[in-house]
């Protein structure tokens, strides 16, 4: 009998023994240890920044009235006049000379206006007129003005008829009447940007778009 219940308890610790070793599902029992991924924080302290301010679009007067309309619509209209006629524009030792073309800033005579002051800053000038027209006629100045001048000057132009906007391409005066003797209309479209400004002045012609043409000239 004793035999018999020793054979009993070997065989129950047999079976105990592998029950204890073998999983019951076929998997092991502890999960792999996993490693976990750092996260970036931000430092303490650490002072946001503040994007810089756009840069202005890089800009050149041009120096060649000609270049201006060379490829638009405009050099086949008012681009046909004479540009830039000792007739028109008188000659360097005349009593009435208007310089024209690629010219050098001037100082503003004593006494001058607002507007005399810009222009005397003005760098390229170009007058397209047959010197039989009577008024036909389109003019365009660009130049670098202090803008202790272009501003106010640009300030006193609603006080004379003209309507200003702030658009993409800068501040923008426009002015537009009639002439009572030829009964033609006559404009003048003066824009300031960067202290740039582009002023011209035009009388029975008209020149959509000429305005996007010369800030494209100037601003590449």
């Amino acid at each position: 009998m004793r035999a018999h219940l020793g054979v009993a308890v070997t065989l129950l610790a047999v079976v105990l023994t592998g029950c204890a070793g073998a999983p019951s599902d076929g998997q092991p029992t502890t999960a792999p240890a996993t490693t976990a991924t750092p996260t970036a924080t931000p430092e303490a302290g650490a002072a946001e920044t503040t994007p810089p301010a756009p840069e202005p679009a890089a800009h050149a007067i041009p120096t060649d009235c000609a270049s201006l309309i060379a490829s638009t619509p405009f050099a086949a209209t008012f681009g046909s006049w004479p540009l830039n006629d000792p007739s028109v524009v008188g000659s360097p030792d005349g009593p009435y000379y208007t310089p024209t073309g690629s010219i050098a800033p001037t100082p503003a005579p004593s006494g001058a206006t607002l507007l005399e002051s810009m222009l005397a800053a003005t760098e390229l000038r170009c007058v397209w007129r047959d010197p039989q027209a009577d008024i036909t006629n389109l003019s365009v100045e660009i130049g670098q003005a202090d803008p202790g001048v272009s501003a106010p000057y640009l300030q006193s132009l609603p006080a004379d008829g003209f309507s200003c906007t702030q658009e993409a391409a800068g501040q923008t005066c426009v002015k537009s009447e009639t002439e009572t003797k030829y009964n033609v209309e006559i404009g003048e479209t003066v824009l300031v940007r960067d202290d740039v400004f582009i002023r011209v002045s035009q009388a029975n012609v008209s020149t959509p778009g000429l305005l996007d043409t010369l800030v494209s000239d100037v601003w590449n």
